[in-house]
């Protein structure tokens, strides 16, 4: 999924009624061959089932004889609308336009006269408009047409994204959506319609593309005629001048008119030089003509620049190449209705229109049939329960399910999504269980492709946590039920699942990892009274200042704790301790990224000693009621002063101070050295339920993790490596170890 054209401003109200927001579909027939009732009653039921409205505007854009009974048949059971245009052949743009122009609905399907993708995944394409885009592309993934037309295909968009930059991988794909004013602002003619999304884009709409199944289409296989692929070629460069240089016509003709003087003047020159001063002829000089004719062509192409940019000049007055994102101060325009409110009439049917009230076929006067009357408004509860991938736009609204989820944390947001994705680019497949309008479960899940590991699912990456998050067994048992099918689909070995709480169900389970929690206090000085009386007594002797040489108390260390640590202090003490422990370390790239995702929700604690030296950090990350110390780091000559003990008792301090009422500190391998640190600082441990789906042939539970006897060797090999060596490799094996 792509996002290109950021917009401003919220998303505005859509017109209503009594059950629910109101999606147009048009659907413009402009060839034989069409099939429109596959259509309306594809898209009619899914929209339906997903809790629209809809109507259907078909455009008749040639003889309707063939289509009577056929429209006929289909307005007694859907609400359609049928335009016929006089005369015929006037292109899709055209047809498109008039459609809108009866369309009463504020979010616009255009979709091809015929089952181009799964009818089903025309509410993503809806969803992802009420999420927040003006403009959806949609993608046909893992297309089922012959390979010769998936390879014209792929070469005209990749030709598009070289030339115009633009982010889209199937301009071909004919079903879009659209808002209202998108298709009000933007004009196109001729072939221009399948450039909608680039121009949308240029003008400043939030335009996103949205991945949908591809659905067999019985059109023409194989090479077209030299005519199509003329026309494609003058499109891209209509395409290009529009999106590149309306604005700017003296560019454009001045790069060829100065590339031809450039070319032609020296030629010219040379062969007058030699004329004038040599006295050599002309007469058989041909280039002396074509480096002439080359030169004046320049100056002309220069000219039509001039032109341009005058007329450019005089109906600047006239021209819109912008996008209003939002305005302040005044009422509500007359023609957007708040959800729940009585919508406004559609606009006036003309002759050879549907209306809402009767269906008239043009081609066929006098011939009605009542139109179908209003069902009962659809109740949320009757409405079928599906589960689709996470859409473009969409992420505000994840965040606050797992906000509400009493087991959402930090790692289930979609800024971890997001660094997991740009700094590792591993494949997002989040999964979201709906009824209707109304979530009811998500689950974060990544594809992970490690020559380590192999090819796997994971939920999530680079955490401790992770796994569905549902409202009840139902709706989890949908999404481990998708992530399945979603696996086997992807050819994965395994689905793992980092839950933290045991979850319903017979899933493969590892018992390798503990985790560590506790409730803070209310008053930060209880937090030492729970540290058992030993690490208390180290705690104590690092905080306490340092004791000169001749004192004959008990040695101390003047050891402070601060929250201003820094990227690169925590950086260097973490990847200390990972190569003295034989383990890759993560880049520092990856520590930036999350402090820039997340702001001030990422706080480093550092230990400094009396010299101003910092001996240990150790970065936390701040989710609800509870502070997560998660990567941390320490030079191992300062062990003997309890400074590890102290920097998280002053960690657990801060959290009180700051209103914080849970500590996690974090998974350990049971048994291991880490786990009985935490066990000595008077924690418990509770078990980590990693469920896994195996899938693959063979597949196991995976077994490259420290506790592997067979990984000893190269763990000792990795601690003997030198530090920048260990830094450069580890950065990249980090990828394959999430």
């Amino acid at each position: 999924m792509s996002e290109h054209a950021a917009s401003s401003g919220s998303a505005p109200a859509f017109r209503s009624t009594e059950e629910g927001v109101l999606v147009s579909v048009v659907i413009a027939v402009t060839e034989a061959g069409a099939h429109p009732r596959e259509v309306v009653q594809g898209f009619g039921e899914a929209l339906r089932d997903g809790g629209y409205a809809s109507e259907f505007v078909i455009v008749l854009d040639g003889p309707v004889g063939r289509y009577e009974d056929e429209l006929l048949e289909l307005a007694e059971l859907w609400n359609v609308h049928v335009v016929a245009l006089e005369g015929g052949g006037l292109g899709e743009s055209i047809a498109l336009s008039a459609g809108v122009a009866k369309a009463s609905g504020d979010l616009v399907v255009n979709a091809p006269p015929y089952l181009q993708v799964e009818p089903a995944d025309v509410i993503n394409v809806v969803k992802a408009l009420e999420a927040g885009a003006d403009c959806v592309a949609t993608w046909r993934d893992r297309r089922v047409d012959p390979w010769l037309n998936q390879l014209q295909s792929r070469l005209f968009n990749s030709a598009l994204r070289v030339i115009m930059k633009a982010p889209f991988h199937d301009l071909n794909s004919a079903t879009r959506g659209f808002r209202r004013q998108v298709l009000e602002e933007v004009a196109v003619y001729g072939e221009l319609y399948r450039f909608l999304p680039v121009l949308a884009a240029r003008q400043g709409f939030r335009v996103v593309e949205v991945r949908v199944r591809h659905r067999e289409e019985k059109g023409r296989a194989g090479f077209y005629g030299v005519g199509v692929y003329l026309r494609r070629i003058l499109d891209i460069l209509a395409i290009t001048f529009i999106t590149r240089f309306t604005q700017r016509p003296l560019r454009f003709f001045g790069y060829l008119g100065f590339g031809a003087i450039a070319i032609g003047a020296p030629i010219a020159l040379w062969y007058l030089y030699q004329r004038l001063f040599l006295d050599e002829s002309l007469a058989d000089k041909p280039a002396f003509v074509m480096s002439s004719i080359l030169a004046a062509f320049g100056v002309q192409l220069i000219g039509f620049g001039l032109i341009g940019e005058i007329i450019i000049f005089t109906q600047a007055p006239n021209l819109r190449d912008y996008k209003i994102g939002e305005e302040h101060g005044g009422g509500a325009a007359p023609d957007r209705v708040a959800d729940g409110e009585e919508a406004s009439p559609g606009p006036v049917e003309s002759e050879g229109a549907v209306s809402a009230s009767a269906t008239r076929v043009a081609g066929a006067p006098g011939q009605e049939v009542p139109a179908p009357a209003s069902p009962a408004p659809i109740r949320v509860e009757d409405l079928p329960i599906r589960v689709r991938e996470l859409l473009p736009g969409e992420d505000a609204r994840w965040d606050a399910f797992v906000a509400r989820h009493p087991h959402g944390t930090f790692f289930h947001r979609t800024g971890w999504s997001r660094s997991v994705q740009e700094m590792f680019r591993h494949q997002p497949h989040h999964l979201v269980v709906e009824q209707g309008r109304k979530w009811l479960g998500v689950l974060p899940l990544f594809l992970v492709k490690s020559p380590f590991l192999g090819r796997n699912l994971v939920s999530v990456p680079y955490s401790v946590y992770g796994g569905p998050l549902a409202v009840d067994d139902e709706a989890y048992a949908m999404l481990i039920r998708k992530a399945r099918l979603l696996g086997a689909e992807l050819s994965v070995g395994f689905v793992e699942l980092r839950n933290l709480e045991e979850r319903p169900g017979d899933l493969d389970r590892s018992d390798l990892y503990v985790t560590f929690r506790c409730e803070l206090p209310t008053d930060p000085a209880e937090v030492m009274a729970r540290v058992p009386k030993k690490r208390r007594a180290e705690i104590r002797a690092a905080r306490e200042p340092k004791a000169p040489p001749s004192a004959k108390t008990r040695e101390t260390f003047g050891i402070r704790v601060t929250a201003d640590g820094s990227i690169d202090e925590l950086f260097e003490l973490f990847v200390h301790n990972k190569r003295r422990l034989g383990s890759p370390s993560l880049p520092k790239r990856w520590f930036q990224a999350l402090r820039d995702e997340f702001g001030k929700a990422v706080v480093i604690h550092r230990a400094v000693e009396p010299s101003g030296r910092t001996v240990a950090a150790v970065m936390s990350f701040t989710f609800k009621d509870t502070v997560y110390a998660y990567y941390s780091g320490a030079l191992d000559e300062f062990n003997h002063t309890g400074v590890n003990n102290f920097i998280y008792c002053a960690i657990m301090e801060w959290a009180v101070e700051s209103g914080y009422r849970r500590f996690d500190f974090g998974r350990s391998r049971a048994g291991s050295g880490p786990a009985k640190f935490k066990l000595n600082m008077g924690f418990e441990a509770e078990p980590l339920h990693y469920d896994y789906m195996l899938l693959g042939k063979g597949a196991k539970l995976p077994e490259f993790h420290p506790s592997n006897p067979k990984l000893a060797l190269p763990r000792r090999v990795w601690s003997k490596l030198p530090r920048a060596l260990c830094d450069k490799l580890g950065s990249r094996l980090s990828r394959y170890l999430p």
